[in-house]
């Protein structure tokens, strides 16, 4: 994350301005991740390394997974139970190959000590493709996608994903997980787009 910007305090998000508080999107409807940790800004050069990753580099999964680790490490020390991927779709995974959340996870959970449970929120129907969509159209499509394992209650989780856009799967993970007994104590992604109104001029 570049150092000395303004971010919201619930979701951090980049602000378009030095003033601190929430961003507009928390404002209309927030966010109840825990404590949300992300690597770095989804801007150049963040950008193009998770399209590259994205696209079938598996191997910067290694990086990304690293500096991941590192970001949870230095903005929360206090250590979860299992590490829990956001589950692709069954379209991405037969597009890509791999879910490019669970390979992080993999990742970071090496560097942190910790275990992932890939079988620890399934999806129970197919949704719209996230990308390009309203941020009201993206938390309509997400009305109950995830479910838990019940065997997760009681457990300390993190949810981890590749990229926080405007947090609606990462708060529907959230509550899935929730229902299921868990006790999630936050959000660990690898990018965080800036908040709508962010303009890079440096």
């Amino acid at each position: 994350m570049r150092g000395g910007a303004a971010r919201c305090r619930e979701c951090r998000a980049r602000l378009p301005s030095q003033a601190a508080g929430l961003c507009a999107a928390c404002l209309r409807r927030r966010l109840r991740l825990g404590r949300c940790v992300t690597a770095f800004d989804y801007l150049m050069p963040g950008d193009w390394l998770i399209q590259r990753y994205k696209g079938g580099q598996l191997a910067l999964a290694h990086a990304l997974g690293a500096l991941m680790a590192q970001a949870w490490r230095r903005e929360r020390p206090m250590m979860a139970a299992w590490l829990v991927p956001v589950p692709a779709s069954a379209q991405a995974l037969r597009r890509r190959g791999f879910n490019p959340a669970a390979e992080l996870a993999q990742v970071a959970g090496d560097w942190l000590g910790l275990p992932v449970a890939r079988w620890g929120l399934r999806r129970r129907r197919a949704r719209a493709p996230q990308t390009g969509r309203s941020r009201r159209a993206r938390w309509r499509g997400l009305r109950g996608v995830f479910e838990a394992d019940p065997a997760l209650a009681g457990q300390a989780v993190l949810v981890v994903d590749d990229v926080l856009t405007t947090g609606a799967t990462a708060q529907a993970a959230v509550w899935a997980l929730r229902r299921a007994g868990a006790r999630c104590v936050g959000v660990l992604a690898a990018a965080r787009t800036p908040a709508p109104g962010w303009h890079n001029s440096a």
